[in-house]
């Protein structure tokens, strides 16, 4: 697994704000790490060592970190997110024009 240095400028293209490109990318990385956590769930049933052998011996230990992957797809603009504030702010002056 290599570590790869990222352009500060080439991060902050998304958006133009690090907080937001970093909240994005924690998002993403929270929701690999519960799939993850739900791939590993379905297999809690085991009733004997050997089924426990055979789970231990199909665990990838060389698959990508949570962080990586989700930083991976940011910079690839492979993830979508909405905007909280802006959603605010929309509905705010939908409700003010409906008064």
């Amino acid at each position: 697994m290599d570590i790869k240095a990222i352009k500060l400028k080439e991060f902050l293209k998304g958006s133009g704000s690090i907080y937001k490109n970093i909240m994005v990318t924690a998002s993403r990385a929270r929701q690999i790490i519960d799939d993850r956590f739900q791939e590993m769930s379905a297999e809690e049933d085991i009733e004997d060592s050997d089924q426990l052998e055979t789970l231990l011996d199909n665990i990838d230990h060389d698959i990508s970190k949570p962080i990586s992957e989700s930083t991976k797809e940011f910079m690839n603009d492979e993830l979508e997110w909405r905007d909280i504030e802006d959603e605010s702010e929309e509905t705010l002056i939908n409700d003010l024009d409906e008064k």
